[in-house]
């Protein structure tokens, strides 16, 4: 069992849900498990008009023939969101990818100057999330919004067998991924 120290700084540190602010991309990261859930934070930031594009990162994975990205994006689309503010990256299959193959989608959008970029994931992803975002793209300030899925909320994964042990994994990732040189050092703050 974690201590409530351990669990505090967990959530500190790989926990982040940044508040909604101008920005100049929202980068959706991919996957099945939280679609409504990606697709509701992304919209929020286009309708709320703290960003005018967000890109969709995501390819084909076990869970139909669509791609992440056209999944999701086809959910953001029914929020309201028009279609033509939406950049989809089709072939990533894990989060490096994502970057490195949404990159020249971004340049040609003309989104390399970007200041500030949201990355839009699961609750307990964004720190690596940016982390890899900043290895490949280090000049915009990186912002991080959460998403929950489940029944598992944030505060309470701890409580929950699969959810800790998906958190915790998270968690071992980062300085495996820092020594291999997958992502680069990225202050929460």
């Amino acid at each position: 069992m974690l201590d409530p120290g351990e669990i505090a700084r967990i959530e500190r540190d790989h926990c982040l849900d940044h508040p909604a602010e101008a920005a100049d991309l929202a980068i959706v990261f991919g996957n099945r498990i939280a679609v409504a859930g990606m697709a509701q934070a992304a919209a929020s930031l286009f309708l709320g008009r703290q960003v005018p594009r967000i890109l969709v990162t995501g390819g084909a994975t076990p869970g139909g023939p669509a791609t992440e990205a056209a999944v999701i994006a086809d959910a953001i689309v029914a929020l309201g969101v028009p279609r033509d503010a939406l950049i989809l990256e089709h072939r990533a299959t894990h989060t490096g990818e994502n970057v490195t193959l949404s990159l020249p989608l971004i340049e040609a959008a003309g989104l390399l100057g970007a200041r500030r970029v949201f990355c839009v994931g699961l609750f307990c992803t964004g720190r690596r999330y940016a982390m890899t975002l900043h290895r490949h793209w280090p000049a915009p300030e990186k912002r991080c919004r959460a998403v929950e899925y489940g029944p598992v909320r944030r505060g309470a994964w701890h409580q929950d067998d699969r959810a800790r042990e998906r958190v915790l994994g998270e968690v071992a990732k980062v300085p495996r991924y820092l020594a291999a040189g997958f992502i680069a050092p990225w202050p929460a703050g």
